[in-house]
């Protein structure tokens, strides 16, 4: 566990002396979201419905909170335990060496067309492959697995905010709002703007996670049994903003409000379903494994779409909804399959790519034997 869960919940009894229980709907709710990920990752790196068209509205509404969602979350469980040294130190393990190692993933293309320039027919689309370009846009722009350093960014600012405002509620629920809004606006009047290093990615991320940070005795203290009542209320109210926004039936000014508005409405609606839900295996799996599985999704589901579309030869472009909703989901299971034999070799062999060391996977093993 990266940062202690305690503080989001009251802790429940310790089965293991000297290990930290872990929160079960956090996990869920993080599996939840590396699912959304991989559903959303049908469409191709620049963004084309190629495949499976039909399914372009439903990813482009999971797009409006799915990584919110983990943003969100890493407030629920964001603490300074240990001062800004080691605060410092575990994220770059955790977060900025994990996003250097497999981030290299996204050199792979322009290499190969540097070895064999015949495959530049293959890989060129929209994007730039050309070596130089794609160096300084992975190593420098963070724009490989852009979430991974952005998330670094984040967390840094988090600490600072948390240190300056004291704590103090109030006021770190209109920073966040306000850097939120902000960040929104800028990306719909101006664009993205070329900072390196993801740092303006990290102050939206900043928000959803000072949110996160204020909400998280309210998640607390929540009434089980108005949960189901909470899921339909949030559920009714995203479709309706997501209609809004992909109608353009709102004015650009109140655009960035309703994202906002979607953003948060996704994000409940996820977290009330994983408490609600309460125990998953499968979905917490995927949680605690969250950063093997993100990092390695992109990758993964390529490799999963070639299976399906290109060796197998299947084509469903033309048809309806419901046949791709279907095939879609097969592409994203076989994807979530691959990555679980994935994370057990990355977890095995490559412990210190995410932060770990061999002595911290023997105590878990010792701790699961007890």
């Amino acid at each position: 566990m990266s940062v202690s869960q305690s503080t989001v919940v009251d802790e429940p009894m310790r089965k293991n002396r000297g290990m930290k229980a872990r929160i079960e709907w956090i996990d869920i709710a993080k599996g939840m979201g590396i699912v959304l990920v991989s559903f959303g990752h049908l469409r191709n790196g620049d963004g084309q419905s190629v495949w499976l068209p039909a399914l372009d509205v439903l990813v482009s509404a999971i797009y409006l909170f799915h990584m919110p969602l983990f943003y969100f979350l890493g407030g629920l469980t964001f603490g300074r335990r240990g001062g800004f040294k080691a605060f410092l130190i575990r994220k770059i393990k955790t977060l900025l060496v994990p996003y250097y190692i497999f981030s290299l993933y996204f050199l792979a293309k322009p290499i190969a067309i540097l070895l064999i320039p015949s495959m530049r027919a293959t890989f060129q689309t929209n994007h730039n492959y050309d070596l130089a370009h794609q160096f300084v846009d992975v190593l420098v722009m963070g724009n490989g697995l852009w979430f991974l350093m952005a998330f670094f960014v984040a967390e840094i600012m988090m600490y600072g905010l948390v240190s300056i405002t004291k704590n103090n509620h109030a006021i770190l629920t209109v920073v966040s709002v306000a850097l939120i809004l902000i960040s929104f606006a800028v990306n719909g009047f101006i664009g993205k703007l070329p900072i390196p290093f993801q740092l303006w990615k990290g102050v939206e991320i900043t928000g959803f996670m000072a949110l996160g940070y204020v909400l998280r005795e309210w998640l607390k203290s929540l009434e089980q049994h108005r949960l189901t009542a909470y899921i339909v209320i949030c559920f009714t109210f995203f479709c309706f903003l997501a209609w809004c926004i992909f109608s353009k039936s709102v004015s650009l000014t109140l655009d960035c409000l309703v994202r906002l508005l979607s953003a948060i409405t996704g994000i409940f609606c996820c977290i009330f379903l994983a408490i609600e839900i309460k125990q998953c295996g499968i979905l917490a799996y995927i949680g605690k494994a969250s950063l093997v599985f993100y990092s390695l999704n992109a990758l993964t589901l390529n490799i999963s779409k070639l299976v399906v579309f290109r060796l197998l030869h299947l084509n469903v472009a033309s048809c309806d909804f419901a046949i791709q909703f279907c095939i879609g989901l097969v592409v994203t299971g076989l994807s979530l399959l691959i990555l679980f034999f994935e994370n057990l070799f990355v977890q095995k062999y490559m412990p210190w790519s995410i932060g770990r060391s061999k002595a911290h996977r023997s105590r878990r093993v010792l701790g699961a034997e007890k």
